[in-house]
């Protein structure tokens, strides 16, 4: 699977070249482009690099690399991964990223981490491994000392067939074959693990906590209503907002951006308070932007019940904008949640796992969505602190925990969980230090990783199992001369092979 993704990124490159005004077409290797370079991408032609298109607008697969199965379309502007395939029109796009520094390079690189790190049962194995032929030596060394005094004539076949049909390999084999299997079935969900471990505490997770906006919801934020409160000028109000936000990532922010259009203000000092808002300067005036929580608690004047109750916006996300004075304005936002949003908890709940809201939005809006997923566990007006807080609460009560996040106010509960999932874009990508990444943002793809990594932890020991039940069994035999040494090698490779095609078994997993 992991070759596979090399593979998407095709050795030559259509480079375009301006000559006296006219775009000239060079086949040039992609290790020989440079970032800024203009590349031609025709229909059914994979994208070389990592980059914006400047020109055109086609559908763009990228279900190897995210497992989105239906072709996004993306137009000027929008950023493409290296590895998809361009397949309705023409593109010209501009590189951003090259070689080591593509996305396709970063899933690489997490792969062969997460393989390269052995879980603790693994590495339990590799003890017991290490040991036993310390063992097997003896019992050969005995086996040889006996049958030499009794029989003089056999001890030479029978010791060597006691060392030949011990396999050690079979135990050292049963937990790499496993994990190498299952991380191939989770890169082709778009679920990184990057590292083992996550594996193996994925399988034993007993709470699972997501974060809501863009986690559960589908991210797309819509500007529902702007409330001036002070007579302000509704332009004015989104142009100051929009300054604040200039240089956010994150959906509201962004939201804000798109309603306010082209503005000529520019904020400064800006400071920005992961989970409750941002401040700034604009036109000499501090201006302050966040939730309900972070606002009421700077701004003199308390925020009015009727300024929600009479615009029926309680049970939206609700974002304001104040002086340390006044409240200047009210912004609305709906977001719908994802179709796969209920059949997760469904299928999670069917498990017996708990499951709990944390969001930093108002108490409304939490409680609109997790009524609709049926969770009974919410928590709303959080900061990361108190999300921190509350997930180290659990884990002192013994619980396993599985933090699903954005990533963008989320670090520290991400950092702090016993295993952290990052819904994470590719351009987050490289960026991202969870335990594993959700590549594709197809949530259901959680409990698809949920089920490979339990069955993962079933071969696993499976395979450990039939080692040395195989060990238990054929020592004896061979020992006292009922092995041949001719059958003693085909019991040996039977034994590894075994391991092997149980393992292989995880390929085969219906996601």
């Amino acid at each position: 699977s992991t070759e596979a993704l090399l593979n998407l990124q095709p050795a030559i490159a259509t480079r375009l070249v301006d000559e006296n005004g006219v775009d000239k077409q060079l086949n040039v290797a992609v290790a020989e482009l440079v970032v800024g370079d203009r590349v031609l991408v025709r229909p059914g032609e994979n994208i070389p690099v990592d980059g914006t298109i400047i020109e055109g607008t086609s559908g763009i697969n990228e279900s190897l690399i995210t497992g989105e199965s239906l072709p996004v379309t993306k137009t000027k502007g929008d950023s493409v991964i290296s590895g998809s395939t361009n397949t309705e029109s023409p593109l010209i796009i501009k590189t951003d990223k090259i070689g080591d520094n593509t996305v396709l390079a970063s899933i690489h690189r997490l792969l062969e981490d997460a393989q390269n790190n052995k879980p603790a049962i693994a590495k339990l194995a590799d003890q017991i491994a290490s040991k036993f032929v310390t063992l097997i030596l003896l019992i050969a060394t005995g086996v040889a000392i006996y049958w030499y005094q009794t029989d003089p004539q056999q001890w030479i076949a029978i010791t060597v067939a006691t060392l030949v049909v011990t396999c050690p390999c079979a135990l050292s084999l049963a937990t790499p074959t496993a994990i190498t299997a299952a991380s191939g079935q989770l890169a082709k969900l778009g679920l990184l693990p990057t590292n083992s471990l996550a594996l193996e505490t994925l399988a034993k997770a007993t709470d699972f906590v997501f974060d809501k906006t863009g986690t559960l919801t589908q991210g797309n934020v819509k500007l529902v209503k702007t409330i001036p409160l002070n007579k302000d000028n509704q332009e004015q109000i989104l142009a100051i907002a929009a300054a604040l936000e200039s240089g956010s990532e994150h959906p509201i922010a962004k939201c804000i951006i798109q309603a306010a259009g082209k503005t000529k203000h520019r904020a400064t000092n800006i400071i920005n308070t992961p989970g409750s808002g941002i401040s700034g300067k604009v036109n000499d005036i501090q201006w302050y932007l966040g939730n309900l929580n972070y606002i009421q608690s700077i701004c003199k004047t308390p925020l009015q019940d009727a300024a929600l109750d009479k615009d029926n916006i309680k049970d939206l996300t609700l974002v304001a904008l104040a002086t340390d004075k006044n409240i200047h304005a009210l912004f609305a936002f709906d977001d719908e949640l994802k179709d796969e949003a209920r059949p997760l908890v469904n299928a999670l709940k069917k498990e017996n796992k708990n499951i709990t809201l944390m969001t930093g939005d108002h108490k409304p809006a939490a409680l609109r969505i997790a009524k609709k997923l049926g969770i009974k566990n919410v928590f709303s007006n959080q900061k990361p602190a108190d999300k921190l807080k509350r997930v180290r609460d659990m884990q002192n009560n013994g619980a396993i925990v599985v933090m699903t996040g954005d990533g963008i106010n989320d670090a520290p509960v991400l950092a702090g969980a016993d295993i952290s999932i990052a819904m994470g874009s590719g351009t987050q990508l490289a960026a991202a230090h969870a335990d594993m990444i959700l590549l594709s943002n197809h949530i259901e793809h959680l409990y698809s990783g949920y089920h490979v990594a339990t069955r993962t932890l079933a071969i696993i020991r499976q395979n450990l199992t039939w080692a040395f039940g195989y060990n238990l069994l054929a020592i004896p035999a061979a020992a006292t001369g009922y092995v041949d040494p001719w059958m003693a090698a085909i019991g040996m490779s039977a034994s590894s092979l075994i391991v092997v095609l149980n393992a292989l078994r995880l390929t085969r997993l219906q996601n």
